[in-house]
């Protein structure tokens, strides 16, 4: 998910047509021990007084040689914001200490829509020496898939939904003390190539995405919004009275974010504005009866109103950098606020240093309230 808008690719359709494309086929960080449930002091902290970073774009590996190259030509901004690369996801649990991740998430039933993006075809055509892509044919196989953007920005460490799934559910099988891990999903059906067209995030492809999450996680292991409402009329009630369960309480267990606003909100609370019975939280405005969590991506714009929300008791997450501009620049003010805000999920692009770049990262080692 990139803040910065996505329209300019629009014109890689046109700058491929005139390039003749169309139709010629161009440091580690030691893990950090975790602290048992003996602890009085860490038993009793909640979920909403700890602060986690994780990584933005979890699963992302750069563009090749040749997509960067296309894409560079119609948005250079856009090229320059997508490259970075982050290590395969346990990589990131065990040596980086991360603890919530970000995947996007396409609908594709039939196995049919993503497995032959259209710059890799390019570039074999052409004879470039780019790296090989889905060896394993994953995205032949039917099932919800995980990328940035087909076509152009489609190489990742996980091709589906349930081998990402099943990766964190292997860690945690061997690391039961540990958790919460948070996962946000973001729903996406965009696409900017004629190539591919995405099929949209309807109320019954929702309801498979949940399915897909219960073929790999039993109900118990999941932390959900009726957990945290626990028999209380609303989620906000919950959260603003009891509030969020112990670190002890929620050891081994995952909890699911939605990260789309908008349509596919709307979507997934018709079923129950409360989230009963569902799996995912949803980011909605302070007032709402599902108010639990909610992203301010921006926190040096939204400072103010993140350290109001966490005093409230509500999850927050923000961003401590995006698009590569602090790692180019070396400029530690967005990550500082972030810190600084108390929002307890602070996603990045750089949890070890991007060397070309700069000697810019973000570690959890960098927290005040941690105990990995």
């Amino acid at each position: 998910m990139n803040e910065a808008s996505p329209s300019p690719i629009k014109g890689l359709v046109v700058l491929l047509s005139l390039v003749g494309f169309f139709g010629t086929g161009a440091s580690a960080m030691a893990q950090r021990p975790t602290a048992g449930p003996s602890d009085p002091e860490k038993r009793s902290m909640r979920i909403n007084e700890k602060q986690w970073i994780g990584t933005h774009n979890s699963y992302h590996i750069a563009p090749d040689p040749v997509a960067m190259a296309i894409i560079g030509l119609a948005a250079p901004g856009e090229a320059r914001s997508i490259d970075c690369t982050q290590r395969p996801l346990e990589e990131q649990l065990e040596a980086l200490g991360m603890r919530h991740f970000e995947l996007d998430l396409f609908h594709d039933p039939d196995g049919t829509l993503y497995r032959s993006p259209l710059c890799y075809q390019m570039a074999t055509t052409q004879g470039a020496n780019v790296p090989a892509f889905d060896p394993d044919q994953k995205l032949s196989q039917k099932g919800i898939k995980v990328l940035h953007s087909p076509d152009f920005d489609f190489r990742t460490h996980v091709y589906t939904l349930r081998d990402a799934l099943s990766q964190f559910a292997r860690w945690m099988e061997k690391h039961p003390d540990d958790g919460p891990i948070f996962v946000l999903l973001e729903l996406k059906s965009q696409s900017f190539s004629p190539a591919t067209i995405p099929l949209p995030w309807t109320a019954a492809a929702i309801e498979g995405l949940e399915n897909s999450i219960l073929e790999v996680f039993s109900r118990d292991r999941i932390l959900t919004p009726d957990d945290i409402r626990a028999g209380r009329p609303t989620l906000r009630d919950a959260v603003k009275g009891t509030g969020w369960p112990t670190l002890a309480e929620s050891r081994g267990k995952i909890v699911f974010l939605l990260d789309n606003e908008g349509e596919q909100r709307s979507t997934y609370l018709a079923k129950s504005e409360i989230l009963e019975n569902r799996l995912l939280f949803a980011s909605v405005p302070v007032t709402h009866p599902a108010a639990a969590w909610m992203k301010r991506n921006d926190p040096i714009g939204s400072y103010d109103e993140i350290v109001a929300l966490v005093e409230q008791g509500f999850l927050v997450r923000t961003r401590a950098d995006s698009g590569t501009t602090e790692s180019r620049t070396n400029n530690t003010r967005r990550r500082d606020l972030a810190i600084k805000s108390g929002a307890q999920l602070i996603s990045t692009d750089y949890p070890e240093p991007d060397t070309r770049f700069s000697d810019y990262y973000v570690s959890q080692d960098f927290l005040q309230n941690t105990d990995h």
